[in-house]
């Protein structure tokens, strides 16, 4: 049981996702890190500048690390051959979450194909010694039913104790906004279940998933505001620079808002203490 100062206080994890998929990324997540409120980044073992943004982790020891487990929408740690029903020519994933799910859940993809690769993105983020605080998965992908077991069991395998919970418990009110979270919520329940069977830690919640791709200094102190006792997940996507995104993500005015004072003031003022997973 938790001491009770503990219990009252408010606890941020600031994760921007998709670092190493580009070098405009990864710069925008070092001075997030640096000059704003971002505490924690999950990275791409496949994106095309990971080695950068491991180069960049030299000067960022107070920056989490966690592993973006990426099933779509990016490249493959492995060759083809390796994993035949999940890695297409070039070494390219399902193009979105919903192509990974109906090659899935049809049997076309092999779940032993999915560890496969799981295990090989892993192993080449602790290759060179970087402390993995979590695990995330891009597009949530980790909470599929099917998917969610290899995550734990390799998540206890590789010694990490954290994972990402993917419900969504500060959305806004409304109809729209429960329809658009309900099967997300279904799975990440399921996989929160497993997590927590299995001894791994997660925080209470996630935030900013309604505004992915699109938060401002008022979107983001709005969800402060609406933060309630414990330790929660802030989700974002900062660059450095305008790029095409085909999520259509405006990273740079992300990284504007997260580095904005009034976000920072708006924390301070709550009481918010910034943590990465490695405070879980």
């Amino acid at each position: 049981m938790p001491p009770p100062d503990r219990q009252r206080a408010i606890r941020l994890i600031v994760n921007a996702d998709d670092f190493g998929s580009s070098v405009s990324v990864n710069a925008g997540v070092e001075r997030a890190c640096r000059e704003g409120i971002v505490t924690s980044a999950s990275i791409m073992a496949g994106g095309p500048a990971f080695d950068d943004a491991l180069a960049r982790l030299d000067d960022l020891p107070q920056l989490g690390v966690g592993v973006h487990l990426t099933l779509s929408a990016g490249r493959a740690v492995l060759e083809p051959r390796a994993a035949p029903t999940l890695i297409g020519q070039g070494g390219a994933l399902p193009k979105d979450a919903a192509a990974f799910a109906r090659g899935f859940f049809s049997g076309r993809i092999s779940p032993a194909d999915v560890r496969a690769e799981l295990a090989a993105q892993l192993a080449k983020v602790s290759a060179p010694g970087v402390r993995v605080t979590h695990l995330d998965g891009h597009q949530h992908l980790h909470n599929f039913s099917g998917v969610a077991g290899v995550v734990v069991e390799l998540a206890r395998k590789f010694g990490i104790r954290a994972v990402r919970s993917s419900r969504c418990r500060l959305w806004p009110p409304g109809r729209r906004w429960f329809s658009r979270q309900l099967a997300l919520r279904l799975y990440a329940e399921a996989f929160g279940a497993r997590a927590r069977r299995a001894g791994l830690k997660m925080p209470e919640g996630l935030a900013g998933q309604e505004w992915a791709g699109a938060l401002t200094v008022e979107r983001l102190t709005t969800i402060v505001a609406r933060l309630e006792p414990g330790t929660w997940e802030l989700m974002c996507h900062p660059a450095a620079a305008d790029e095409v995104d085909a999520e259509g993500y405006d990273r740079a005015g992300e990284l504007a808002a997260l580095t904005a004072p009034a976000v920072r003031a708006a924390l301070e003022e709550r009481g918010v203490r910034l943590v990465n997973y490695a405070g879980l």
